[in-house]
């Protein structure tokens, strides 16, 4: 099983690894700072480079079967099984869906508290991102409101802090529950929580960004109705 580095350091952008498997789709490392593709997050890019020089694009990662995979351009070939390779990760990229994906976080939290709205799904991409959530409507006061009310959080530069905990016990927390844990297949048996002071905390496997400070200069692009109480908005972040 790959070691998840990025799970207890966002802030990794270069590691080495061991290639652990080289298969039709691209290579299994024994450990990774690389995302991948899942939880409304796009996989991380970047570059490998072999001991003796060689380069290979990372251009994307994904979860299958188990295994953490990394797709190469060049196509991998079997030599480089057993090969301790660096790993140069496209730290711009990946920084600015860490600032969206707190965003997010906070917007959740904030939407909860403010009108005990439940965020019901998401996607995060490097320039622009959405969140959707159960309310009666999202008219153009509202966004005004929400916007106003993340800025202060983001003023406010509340710490965003990871810790891991046993599925029994995050079961019976009615914060994580509302999250929808319950849904984390029952294979997993420690949970990633990641709290955001004051804001959020809700179990979660993705990166984030230190404190609210980081998130930057928030800006609503615009909103949509999915249906009956069930509305998306749409934000990016300045760069």
């Amino acid at each position: 099983m790959t070691e998840l580095l990025f799970q207890t350091d966002s802030y990794i952008k270069e590691f080495e690894a061991e290639v652990k498997e080289v298969n039709e789709e691209g290579v299994v490392f024994d450990k990774t700072a690389f995302v991948y593709t899942g939880g409304g997050l796009q996989s991380d890019t970047g570059m490998m480079e072999t001991s003796k020089g060689e380069k290979f694009i990372v251009k994307e990662v994904i979860s299958k079967g188990g295994k953490i995979i990394h797709k190469l351009s060049p196509e991998p070939t079997e030599q480089l099984f057993g090969e301790n390779v660096k790993c140069i990760i496209d730290w711009e990229s990946r920084y600015r869906q860490m600032r969206m994906h707190t965003a997010l976080h906070s917007i959740s939290g904030l939407l909860f508290r403010k009108y005990g709205a439940v965020v019901t799904g998401g996607n995060i991409t490097a320039k622009r991102s959405r969140v959707d959530f159960e309310i009666d409507h999202l008219h153009k006061e509202r966004v005004q409101e929400i916007t106003k009310e993340l800025e202060k959080i983001i003023e406010d530069n509340n710490l965003v802090s990871i810790s891991f905990m046993e599925r029994s016990e995050a079961l019976k927390d009615p914060d994580l529950i509302r999250t929808k844990v319950n849904l984390i297949p029952e294979s997993v048996k420690i949970l990633r929580i990641v709290e955001i002071e004051n804001v959020d905390r809700q179990a979660d496997g993705g990166v984030h960004v230190r404190s609210t400070k980081e998130i930057g200069t928030f800006i609503p692009l615009k909103s949509e109705n999915r249906g009956k109480n069930n509305k998306r908005l749409y934000f990016t972040l300045e760069p």
